[in-house]
C-alpha cells in the first residue's frame, strides 16, 4: 500500500508553518469545518498483509482487494483534515477583510505571503473570500474560496510548497470542495488528489471521491488510478482503477460497498459493475495466467483462494472492516435494504481521472 506516512507527515508540517506568528482574536471569516467525517469502517488505514496493489508482486485475492478500499478513503479523508488544520491555523489572523502579511516557516525558514481579497469572481462564480499563501522561491502553496452563507468552500493546496527540502511527491496538489449548499445532501465534499509518485513503490498517481452526507448516512463513490496495478497477470498492461461505490452509517459504524475494476483508459461506465466486478476481472485474469493448468482439483484450489470473496457487494463493520460479501449480509440491523441501495452512486470515467489535473487559480476579477 502507499506510504500513508507522507501524508502524516505533510499534516505535521501543516500544523508548524503557521505556529510562530500571529493574533489570537475571534470573530474571523475563515470555516470551521470542511470535513464529513466517514468512519472507521470505510475508512481506516490497513495493511493486511506484506501483499501489494501496484506491480503484481504479490496477488491480490478478493477479499485484499475489498480491504485496499478503506486506505484510498483514508487518504483521501486525511488530505481534507490536512487543509482544516491550515484553516484552523489561519484563525488566529482574524481573517474578516482584505489583508495582506508575511510571516518566516518554522519549517524550512522560508518566508510565506498571505493575501487575502474579498468579493472575488472565479469563473462566473462570486466569492466572498479568497486567500493565497506563497512562498517566494516555491510559488503559491495554498489557495482557499469561500462563502459564508451558505458555506461554500473551494480549497487547493501544494504541500511542497511549504518544504523546500521535500523529496517525496514534492509535485502532488490537493482539491477539497466543500459545501452546505447542495441540493441531494445537507453536507458534501470532493476530494481530489494529483501528482502522487505513481513509480516504485508509489502505486497511486491520482485519486477523487464524493462524500455526501445526510443525517448520519454518507453516501461516496469514486475512482483511484494505479498505472502499473496488476492483479495476476504481471503482463497486464494499462494498469488499473478502483472504481467504488459505497455507503456509510457513522453512528452505526458500518458501510456496504462495490469496486470494478476496468483500466485506467476505460470511457464507457455502461455495465461496468458486471463487466468489470473484482470477480470477472480475476476470473479473467486466472483464465490467462492458468491457461496451461489441466488438473481441475488445482484450478478450482486456484480459484477458490482468489474468488471466494470476490463477488459483490462488500459489507464492513468498525475497526475490523471487511466482514463479508454477498449474500453474506452481517447479521447487524442496520444492513437495510434502503441502506445497502447504491443506485445513482457513479463514480467518474477511468480515462477523465487519470487525464485529471490541479492547478492554481490565477484569472480572478474583484467585484465592486
Amino acid at each position: 500500500m502507499k506510504n500513508i506516512k507522507v501524508i502524516t507527515v505533510i499534516i505535521i508540517l501543516s500544523t508548524i508553518v503557521f505556529s510562530g506568528c500571529g493574533k489570537n482574536e475571534s470573530g474571523d471569516s475563515l470555516p470551521d469545518n470542511i470535513t464529513i467525517g466517514i468512519s472507521d469502517a470505510i475508512s481506516f488505514p490497513v495493511s493486511s498483509s506484506n501483499k501489494s496493489a501496484f506491480l503484481g508482486v504479490d496477488p491480490l485475492t478478493g477479499e485484499e482487494i475489498y480491504m485496499h478500499l478503506r486506505n484510498f478513503i483514508y487518504l483521501g479523508e486525511l488530505s481534507a483534515d490536512l487543509v482544516q488544520d491550515m484553516m484552523i491555523s489561519l484563525k488566529k489572523h482574524n481573517i474578516n477583510h482584505s489583508t495582506t502579511f508575511s510571516y518566516e516557516s518554522s519549517y524550512d525558514g522560508k518566508n510565506k505571503n498571505v493575501v487575502v481579497k474579498e468579493n472575488i469572481s472565479i469563473n462566473d462564480t462570486t466569492w466572498d473570500f479568497c486567500l493565497t499563501v506563497s512562498d517566494g522561491e516555491l510559488g503559491t502553496a495554498l489557495q482557499l474560496f469561500w462563502n459564508i452563507n451558505p458555506l461554500e468552500v473551494i480549497a487547493i493546496l501544494q504541500p511542497g510548497a511549504f518544504d523546500f527540502s521535500t523529496t517525496r511527491n514534492p509535485n502532488a496538489m490537493i482539491k477539497i470542495e466543500y459545501s452546505e449548499n447542495d441540493p441531494d445532501y445537507d453536507k458534501i465534499m470532493i476530494v481530489s488528489i494529483t501528482r502522487i509518485d505513481s513509480t516504485s513503490r508509489q502505486y497511486m498517481s491520482n485519486l477523487k471521491f464524493l462524500a455526501g452526507k445526510n443525517g448520519d448516512i454518507i453516501s461516496l463513490y469514486g475512482n483511484s488510478i494505479h498505472p502499473h496495478m496488476a492483479l495476476l497477470n504481471e503482463n497486464h498492461n494499462n494498469g488499473r482503477c478502483f472504481c467504488f461505490q459505497a455507503r456509510n452509517d457513522v453512528l452505526k459504524d458500518i458501510a456496504i460497498a462495490r469496486i470494478a475494476l476496468p483500466t485506467i483508459l476505460q470511457t464507457d461506465m455502461t455495465n461496468i459493475w458486471v463487466d468489470f466486478s473484482v470477480y470477472q476481472v480475476l476470473s479473467d485474469e486466472i483464465d490467462i495466467v492458468y491457461a496451461n493448468v489441466t488438473d481441475q482439483t488445482i484450478l478450482n484450489e486456484i480459484k477458490e483462494i482468489y474468488l471466494s470473496k470476490a463477488v459483490g457487494p462488500a459489507y464492513f463493520t468498525g475497526e475490523q472492516g471487511f466482514v463479508s460479501n454477498a449474500n453474506n449480509v452481517p447479521d447487524d440491523e442496520g444492513f437495510t435494504q434502503d441502506f445497502m441501495n447504491m443506485t445513482g452512486l457513479t463514480p467518474w470515467a477511468p480515462s477523465e481521472i487519470n487525464q485529471m489535473t490541479i492547478t492554481f487559480s490565477t484569472d480572478s476579477t474583484v467585484v465592486n
